[in-house]
């Protein structure tokens, strides 16, 4: 495969696992299994908030925002793990382990291969 190919991939995947996630952990704290009213809000503030620092550079293809964002994936493959320990948040804690390990995987993969092509503009274009 091309770089091209791994890139592609890697953005498919950044974008699936994102948005999975994403609407995954809403439609389950709204829709799904909603908490007591009183902590709706500061669930959605403290599992969905932090997931739309990166939206933007995510959509244009930031390499930059792609890099930490497998900081943020790690943390809700945590975030999923602890769920998963819960036999009532199982189904939930499962699905978040493996939207996050797709954002993961495709955050790398972008990394790694448009941070090649990157360099190898800049070393022909000197």
């Amino acid at each position: 495969m091309t770089q091209a190919q791994y890139i592609k991939i890697g953005r498919s995947l950044t974008l699936l696992g994102y948005f999975s996630l994403l609407f995954g952990l809403f439609a389950w704290q709204l829709l799904i299994n909603p908490p007591a009213e009183h902590l709706i809000s500061i669930i959605i503030f403290f599992q969905l908030g932090p997931l739309m620092f990166p939206l933007m550079g995510l959509l244009k293809g930031k390499l930059y925002t792609h890099a930490w964002s497998m900081y943020m994936a790690i943390f809700y493959f945590i975030v999923g793990v602890w769920y998963a320990g819960s036999s009532e948040d199982l189904m939930i804690g499962l699905y978040v382990v493996f939207t996050s390990l797709t954002f993961f995987l495709g955050t790398v993969l972008y990394t790694r291969f448009m941070g090649k092509q990157m360099q190898e503009q800049n070393s022909s274009s000197k």
